[in-house]
């Protein structure tokens, strides 16, 4: 299952955006390595499709799709050579198909900072140069590896090592591989090697009620100048960690009792795990059985109905005949599912059909 992976120093938030995101309790204390082994969880992600789908259908059960999260232990200065158990951090990062780098600007003098003092670009820079040497260690693996292929002047060999000879440089000057414009042959060639800077980076300033909205727009612009092309502002999110924490446990009636609310121009977790979705290149399929259950499915963008089929059960897949389709607008349009075939709305399709988001799916099996 694809993944999003919480990084950033120790003391920073991880745990408290993992817990507030997966509503999944985790150790949180102001030292450290408190995480040490990665905790993983899935976030809900909020979808009106979903439940105007469930409404129609009667449903008892409605069941979200799901973006996975795994919270991994801070990184320090000196990971990539072993520092704070840095190589088996990096390497849990590694097993993840995305990053959710978390940096702090919260005043709390009862949480210690790693670094003494808070400085989110220092904190940016440390994280990076550590995925950048690490990378920069796979590389000189990869070159050993394939050394007797190029003497031998095998064709595959000779192309990756040019690759990688322009990749290492890339490196070196501190920029991500992501950065670095690559055809699709060359991605392809690359692939195996799992860069940690190639992987898709989204940034959550974790924040106090003190900020201003001034201020979060120019600490954007500071990152965005920074970290240049490897994040858009649509891939940084100014939240409270700490509110999310407290808002994640309570109703919204005791929340309101308690006069807990978040300042408007805040990020949500929503925000976040959408644009996680969209970063991890997912779609959403829904299934409904009528009044027991309407569920939303993720699957990659570009998978055959045969494909997302799997992932309800393998029966599915053994068994598959056709499927149903309809567009979730016609079918909320139609108001049922026999007003849907009745119109021409829905249509039938075999096994290597492209599913879209939004397709409403009823196997025939």
């Amino acid at each position: 299952m694809l993944s999003i992976g919480i990084v950033g120093l120790p003391n920073i938030g991880k745990s408290t955006l993992f817990q507030a995101i997966t509503k999944k309790q985790v150790a949180i204390a102001n030292f450290p390595f408190t995480t040490i082994d990665p905790n993983i969880g899935l976030a809900p992600v909020t979808d009106e499709r979903l439940e105007k789908i469930a409404e129609i259908q009667k449903s008892k059960n409605v069941i979200p799709a799901t973006v996975k999260f795994v919270d991994i232990a801070g990184l320090v200065k000196g990971a990539a050579q072993g520092m704070g158990l840095g190589n088996q951090f990096l390497s849990h990062i590694r097993e993840t198909t995305a990053i959710a780098e978390v940096v702090r600007l919260f005043s709390a003098p009862n949480v210690p900072h790693v670094e003494e003092k808070i400085d989110p670009l220092r904190d940016l820079e440390i994280i990076s140069t550590e995925l950048v040497l690490a990378d920069l260690e796979t590389l000189g693996k990869v070159f050993k590896k394939i050394e007797s292929d190029v003497k031998r002047k095998e064709k595959t060999a000779q192309q990756k090592f040019e690759l990688i000879q322009k990749l290492e440089k890339h490196l070196q000057n501190g920029h991500w591989v992501s950065t670095f414009p690559l055809n699709e042959n060359e991605k392809e060639l690359i692939k195996e090697f799992n860069f940690l800077t190639q992987k898709p980076l989204l940034i959550v300033l974790n924040v106090d009620d003190s900020i201003t909205p001034t201020e979060i727009e120019k600490i954007k612009d500071e990152v965005i100048e920074h970290v240049g092309s490897q994040v858009s502002k649509n891939d940084i999110f100014a939240i409270n960690l700490a509110k999310e924490l407290d808002l994640a446990s309570l109703s919204k009636e005791e929340a309101a009792e308690l006069n807990i609310t978040r300042l408007p121009f805040l990020n949500t977790l929503d925000d976040l795990i959408k644009r996680g979705y969209e970063v991890l290149d997912l779609i959403t399929f829904f299934t409904s059985n009528g009044p027991e259950e309407t569920r939303a499915w993720p699957l990659k963008r570009g998978s055959t109905v045969w494909e997302a089929a799997g992932l309800i059960h393998k029966d599915f897949q053994d068994k598959f005949i056709k499927a149903e389709i309809v567009n979730w607008r016609d079918f909320i349009e139609c108001g049922s599912w026999a007003k849907a075939r009745e119109t021409g709305k829905l249509k039938v399709e075999g096994r290597d059909y492209i599913v879209n988001d939004g397709d409403i799916i009823y196997y025939k099996i």
